[in-house]
């Protein structure tokens, strides 16, 4: 560290953080002297973890004025970070400091007028400094500056005047009365802006599906066998009708509506769910309660996550299933052409 009265680190400092203040005694300890910093990328180690570098290595340079590595690398430590988390296989932390996917995130709508006046305002760097970005939030606490700020960074031209923006505003609030939260998936937010902007086209409509499941009792335990028939419409050609089996209903129905679009969408191959959450919306229904699905889903270089809300998880996870393929074929063709009417 340039700072350092050592020409050659003499003192090095290694602490966890059991009591919370890895980094705070980490720093403490470089503003008394010490030249050598042990830590850890996002912080991984036994017990409660090491100090976290994705915060040390910001908190020096940027905040204290040491320079401990060149400004190019620094702003390659978010993809630091997530790559550490790819390796160990841990989910990244997305309220980490510095490097995490909200750690320059704003939801309210007083928060993103202001950030589009003055990032200073409510961010105490740029974010471009350590790799990250600024993520505006789409929720209910919404308002059209964050609808506007969202259009945007998707390439979507909003103006505060165009009933459509207060029109996406109304759509995305009844539906997140309804359940949904676009807080998570962007992917979905992006086709519902697109369906009201006129330049959504879905590339297939799913008609139908049916499920079956067998459960056989074995000596070993239980074998389940999940078969899905799925009719889909692909624009202009017949109706397609399509079989597969899984491991599961959800893998089975997947499986199906990929089998049945390949042949026309061969980009499809490449992609696959990285994640699958579900979430129980209004757990005194019991088995009757609604459910929030979320699919993460990827390319190979992009990551994008879809949701779908139902009493029937069957159907809230082919809601999510369907607009993720959709999504997946948009970024290989963004075009923002808006339809004409066929009537």
């Amino acid at each position: 560290f340039s700072h350092s009265p050592f020409p050659i680190p003499q003192l090095g400092i290694h602490t966890h953080n059991d009591s919370e203040t890895a980094v705070a005694n980490a720093l403490a300890g470089v503003l008394e002297g010490v030249g050598m910093v042990q830590g850890t990328i996002n912080g991984y180690g036994e017990r409660c973890g090491n100090a976290n570098l994705c915060s040390v290595i910001p908190n020096l340079q940027l905040k204290l004025g040491y320079k401990c590595i060149q400004d190019d690398q620094l702003a390659k430590l978010s993809q630091a970070s997530r790559l550490i988390s790819e390796i160990v296989n841990l989910a990244p932390d997305d309220h980490a400091a510095f490097v995490g996917r909200s750690a320059f995130a704003h939801k309210g709508g007083i928060h993103v007028s202001a950030v589009a006046k003055n990032p200073l305002t409510y961010e105490h760097i740029q974010p471009e400094q350590v790799g990250n970005q600024r993520r505006i939030v789409i929720s209910d606490q919404s308002g059209l500056s964050n609808i506007i700020a969202k259009a945007k960074s998707f390439g979507h031209e909003l103006d505060k005047k165009d009933p459509t923006c207060r029109e996406i505003l109304q759509r995305m609030k009844d539906l997140e009365s309804q359940g949904y939260q676009f807080e998570a998936a962007e992917a979905s937010f992006d086709l519902l802006m697109r369906e009201a902007l006129g330049y959504r086209e879905p590339p297939f409509e799913l008609k139908g599906f049916h499920v079956h499941c067998d459960m056989l009792q074995e000596t070993q335990g239980s074998l389940r066998n999940c078969m899905a028939t799925i009719k889909v419409a692909v624009k202009g050609h017949e109706m397609l009708l399509e079989v597969a089996e899984g491991n599961g209903p959800v893998s089975a129905l997947d499986k199906a509506l990929r089998n049945a679009l390949v042949q026309f969408y061969p980009e499809i191959a490449s992609f696959y769910l990285t994640d699958y959450k579900v979430r129980i919306l209004d757990g005194g229904a019991g088995t009757s309660a609604k459910t929030r699905v979320l699919v993460e889903s990827s390319n190979g270089e992009q990551r994008w996550t879809t949701l779908g809300v139902s009493t029937n998880i069957l159907e809230a996870s082919y809601q999510a299933v369907v607009e993720g393929i959709e999504y997946g074929l948009l970024l290989r063709s963004p075009g923002k052409t808006v339809l004409q009417s066929s009537s």
